[in-house]
């Protein structure tokens, strides 16, 4: 059971990005963690990551121990989804909301996995990036950057993502004087504070909408058009071969995703199999984006 517990401590550790994060979500101590890990690398031998004051990353051992790690976690949580499944046939329209980025690359094709498993629920899928009333709307389940401070509402954090600065690749546009365009749920004067990936600096940029779009596909073809530079969640653009990164060494701070359901307690089996199946998906992908950026 320890050595369950520990892969578990470690994929967690390997999500968040971080002991301090790890411990506010496993609701663990930061010196427990580290015992842990501790422990696991001297019982295999090898450490699985390596650390600093500001970053960490995986070792090649650590890469693959992760990838079995993750597949424990799915089978886990697939023994309970079947055993549970296996008590009442899933049926009924499932209604979920996120924004444009978020279906588009994660939740729908989550979703269509889970109805090809359960071909009786009926899914309707609201693409929206502002966020919208559950109750008035009779959504069932919000995919959300963000928590929720309702508090009856329940919430299940999947993962997190970083939004970067693209530019057409081989333009010569840089953060300061070249044209923004803007997401529909940004405002006309946009502030954000870019972190040094290596160093402890902070570049504080402010951008004035030159062209605004409703949705992320049509942000990403102005941008490769070549009509300015934009954000772009990265686990959209991190495999497009016409954008790349306005500054490199520069990057915003990740943001957390949350499944959201109107209900406090008592979630019902179709939405609580659903949350597993996007958080499955999600980390999946997350997993994807990692291997992608050490290469």
């Amino acid at each position: 059971m320890n050595k369950l517990r520990r892969m578990m401590i470690f994929k967690g550790v390997v999500e968040s990005g971080s002991l301090t994060k790890a411990a506010e979500k496993l609701s663990l101590s930061k010196s427990v963690i580290s015992q842990h890990l501790k422990k696991l690398e001297e019982e295999i031998g090898t450490p699985l990551l390596y650390r600093n004051t500001r970053s960490q990353s995986l070792t090649n051992v650590g890469k693959d121990f992760y990838v079995y790690c993750l597949e424990i976690s799915h089978l886990s949580e697939l023994a309970w989804e079947k055993v549970r499944a296996k008590q009442s046939v899933l049926a009924g329209q499932l209604t979920v909301t996120t924004s444009y980025a978020l279906m588009q690359t994660i939740v729908a094709p989550a979703l269509c996995k889970l109805i090809k498993a359960h071909p009786k629920i009926r899914l309707n899928l609201i693409n929206e990036d502002r966020p919208l009333n559950l109750v008035e709307r009779g959504i069932d389940l919000a995919v959300r950057v963000g928590k929720s401070t309702d508090v009856e509402q329940s919430q299940q954090y999947i993962g997190s993502f970083r939004d970067v600065l693209y530019k057409a690749k081989g333009s010569e546009f840089n953060a300061i004087t070249a044209p923004y365009i803007a997401n529909s749920w940004e405002g006309k004067v946009i502030n954000y504070e870019f972190i040094h990936t290596t160093q402890n600096i902070v570049k504080p940029l402010s951008f004035k909408a030159h062209h605004k779009t409703n949705s992320v596909s049509d942000t990403i073809g102005l941008i490769e058009s070549g009509l300015g530079i934009g954000l772009i969640p990265e686990i959209i653009a991190f495999n497009n071969h016409n954008l790349e990164r306005v500054d490199p060494e520069f990057e915003l701070e990740k943001v957390e995703v949350f499944c959201i359901h109107k209900g406090s307690t008592d979630v019902p089996a179709t939405i609580r199999i659903a949350q597993s199946a996007i958080k499955s998906y999600m980390d999946a992908h997350q997993f994807v984006l990692k291997n992608a950026a050490m290469h």
